[in-house]
Parts: structure tokens; sequence; C-alpha cells
């Protein structure tokens, strides 16, 4: 798997943005921090490192999309830790529960099969950290043995889709993007290395900070937009391959 070069996915993308990445970062709370609601946690159901991930994800993807208080700079999600479904929803039931009907698969060709499903609740940020706009969105986890998936399911999405430097096919007229890279996740006081910031200027890691030890993860994403519906396969050390996820996306498309 490739590393993720910020400068090579996104060459207009200006610093200014890659430090909105770490910003975002560094504003997720710890996970010792108490629940500001009863069952909801930011959005990681347990994980600090899924939680990194899924940040980092939704911040380098975002665009600038405007709104009239300003733009979106970063996204926050959370979710109950309880899931929402345990059996894999019908059509009627999410779109009752969130008002869209996204392709829903149970299991997939290549053995990967429904686990659990979250409704999660998203807030666009600007720079400022004002909110200014807001969605429900569905994470299904699919199971193969030890390896996990999630895919994201949303009405439209908070940001614009990505650059189309990273369209890696197009699949009935649908891009597809992907994209995959190596972070690294620090505790909040740890202060970098020369050889760190050697790592971080050559796009070798993707840094980020509030982990309680050292962790380095392989990660990979792959993101479409179809009938107005946005779905993200994100993969966190998995094993399953860039092929298999375009494959995969396919058979989502392909669902009625």
């Amino acid at each position: 798997m490739s590393n993720y070069d910020l400068n090579k996915a996104f060459p207009d993308t200006p610093e200014s943005f890659k430090n909105k990445v770490s910003a975002t970062l560094n504003s997720l709370p710890d996970k010792k921090e108490k629940d500001e609601m009863e069952n909801v946690k930011v959005y990681k159901k347990g994980s600090m490192k899924k939680k990194f991930i899924i940040a980092l994800v939704a911040t380098m993807v975002i665009g600038t999309t405007v709104f009239a208080a300003g733009k979106i700079t970063s996204i926050t999600s959370s979710s109950s830790s309880r899931p929402t479904y345990t059996t894999i929803p019908t059509a009627e039931q999410v779109k009752k529960n969130l008002k869209f009907n996204p392709k829903l698969v149970n299991k997939f060709d290549n053995g990967y099969i429904f686990e659990k499903g979250h409704t999660v609740n998203n807030k666009g940020r600007d720079e400022n950290g004002n909110v200014v706009g807001e969605s429900q969105s569905l994470d299904f986890t699919y199971t193969k043995g030890n390896d996990k998936l999630d895919l994201f399911m949303e009405k439209g999405r908070l940001g614009e889709m990505p650059k189309k430097e990273i369209v890696i096919a197009n699949y009935k007229g649908i891009d597809l993007y992907y994209y995959s890279y190596t972070s690294k996740s620090e505790p909040a006081n740890y202060k970098m290395t020369e050889q760190d910031k050697k790592d971080k200027a050559s796009g070798k890691y993707v840094f980020g900070y509030g982990s309680d030890k050292e962790e380095i993860s392989q990660v990979q994403n792959i993101i479409w937009m179809q009938d107005g519906i946005y779905y993200s396969f994100l993969g966190i050390d998995s094993n399953v391959s860039k092929e298999e996820l375009s494959k995969m996306a396919q058979q989502v498309i392909n669902t009625k």
C-alpha cells in the first residue's frame, strides 16, 4: 500500500489546509473526557485510533463549501456507543430514521458481511470552530474474519468532493476516488524529532496527536457519489486491496 502524500494528491492545496488537519485532530476530546450526553461519544466507538483516522479523512477530502456563515474546514461526528442496527436494516427503516435511501448491502461477493450499523451526527465547522452545516449519516461495519471495513453513507455531503486528480476509475458514469496513506498518532505532549520532521515533510507519515501511545496505521479510503448520496469505504490496517475496494464500490452501485 502506498503512503499518502498530501502534495501529490492535492497539488494545489495550500499549507494552511494541511495545518487545519492538525488543528482538527488537536481539537478532538481526549478519550478520558466525559461524554456531553449519556451514551454519546466522539465518533469512533471506543477507539482513539479510529477517531483520529475518521477526523483526518474527513478533513483531507472536505473541500471548501461556502455557507452563509463561512467555509467548512473541518467535520466532527458523534454517535451512540450502542449500534442503531444489529442486523441489516430495511430501506423503509433507513428512510424513516434518516430520510434518505442509500444502497444497502448485507454481504459482499468477497466475503465481507454486515456486523452492525450506527446513525452518525455530523457538524461542519469553519476555521473559528463555528457550526456552519449539519447532517446525519450511516456507518455500517463489515467483517471478514478479523478484518473490518466501514461504509459511510450520507445524503449529499458536508464539503465538496475531492479533486479530479485522485479518480481511479469511472464505473457507469460514476467517479471512484481512492487514496491511501500512513498515519502516525502520538501522545498530546509528544515533541517531534528531527526524523519526524523529515518524515512529515516527505509525506511518509501524516501526524496527529492525542493517543495514549505511538500508533502507526495504514489507511485506505474509496469514495463516490450516486444519486445524490455520498458513499465512503474506510479501511484501517485492513487486508483489503485497492482492487477489492473498487469492486465492492461497484457492487454497491449495482445494488437495486
